[in-house]
């Protein structure tokens, strides 16, 4: 339902923040990608890797040795995209550009051609967040404990730190350095709900951004993205670090430790849920402060409640229960056996394929010696 008191061509630029639910939201546009264009709203880039590209193109990410000539050509592809586009808006939503510098940041605006900008960003309370950022990290092939975690998080945010991680969790830092994109009336900050909302109410919120029917975009039918439990990050914590360097290249881990072991074999076992150690609850609740206070007065479009953000008791425990050898030891036999299972699997069916092979080749020999025979 476009809003016709709108610039006529206009970018809705969503940053981040990881782990506030982006990937759902991607999700959801990916498979209303025709309801979307109905309402005046294109999906630009309109595939999920290639909105990553352009976000390596735009940060130079991974790889020291990248081709500028490669980049320059998919940041052009990227603006005749949106040159192209026929509605009089578009969304581009990649969650890494909430740490992307003042250089990339203007990369991306040129390319973004004569486009008004408003830039969209979704956060959450930070409690449920760091546990999130953690297993985010340990899916990135990093073998930090979850202890160290918290610790270097918290040194991170009272030196004034915008390195990765602690700049994934800080809205307010983000948003100052997308400022020369977009003044602060046309910075959109979607709070997520807090748990047992309804679940469709984050949707609606990004979609009262975009100006659309909420009731005609729905999320794809793929899994989420749920949570490891305390036990598998553990494992996977423990795997990491084994792991050779050439492993842990990005490249390579991506498939294998994450879309393989972390996502497939660990994420379905029973899981227990991650929580901050309550001796961390004040350092939290007086950064919440520090955000949300920031937000009320810096006259940007909130959709939701900034109460959202503040953390609820259930989001702690008295300690950080640490997993036991023996609870270890369990999950990581049952991921072997799950392994094994698969490999099993395969291993049958290729050989099933074998034998139905030979014996297809043996009958046509029979029925040739047969029709000889006569």
């Amino acid at each position: 339902m476009p809003d016709d008191r709108r610039p006529a061509r206009s970018l809705y630029l969503h940053v981040g923040l990881q782990k506030t639910g982006t990937s759902y939201l991607q999700g959801a546009m990916l498979a209303s990608r025709t309801a979307l264009a109905e309402q005046g709203v294109d999906l630009v880039p309109p595939t999920k890797r290639r909105s990553y590209d352009v976000m390596l193109a735009v940060r130079g990410r991974y790889a020291s040795d990248r081709d500028p000539d490669a980049d320059r050509a998919t940041l052009r592809g990227f603006s005749q995209q949106l040159a192209d586009a026929p509605g009089p808006r578009a969304v581009y939503s990649q969650e890494m550009l909430a740490g992307a510098n003042p250089d990339q940041i203007a990369r991306l605006l040129e390319a973004c051609g004569d486009r008004e900008i408003h830039v969209v960003l979704t956060v959450r309370d930070l409690a449920r967040q760091i546990p999130s950022s953690w297993q985010q990290s340990l899916q990135a092939g990093r073998s930090i404990g979850f202890r160290a975690y918290l610790r270097r998080l918290q040194a991170m945010e009272q030196s004034g730190s915008s390195d990765t991680p602690w700049i994934n969790l800080d809205a307010v830092r983000v948003i100052e350095g997308w400022s020369a994109a977009a003044p602060p009336d046309r910075v959109h900050v979607v709070t997520v709900p807090p748990s047992g909302s309804p679940s469709r109410l984050l949707l609606e919120r990004f979609c009262e951004v975009l100006d659309v029917d909420p009731s005609r975009v729905h999320p794809d039918d793929t899994p989420g993205n749920p949570s490891l439990g305390r036990v598998q990050a553990e494992v996977l914590r423990r795997v990491n670090a084994e792991l050779p360097d050439d492993v842990r290249r990005h490249d390579v881990y991506g498939n294998v430790g994450k879309r393989f072991f972390a996502v497939q074999v660990l994420r379905p076992q029973e899981r227990r849920t991650i929580l901050v150690p309550s001796r961390f609850r004040p350092w939290c609740e007086a950064v919440t402060e520090r955000q949300v206070a920031t937000l009320e007065q810096g006259g940007y479009r909130v959709v939701g409640s900034l109460a959202d953000l503040r953390c609820r008791d259930e989001a702690f425990a008295e300690k950080d229960v640490v997993p036991s050898e023996g609870e270890i030891a369990a999950a990581s036999v049952t991921a072997l056996a799950d392994i094994i299972a698969r490999r099993g699997r395969a291993e049958a069916k290729r050989r099933t394929g074998r034998i139905a092979a030979r014996s297809r080749a043996w009958e046509h020999l029979r029925r040739v010696y047969r029709r000889f025979a006569r």
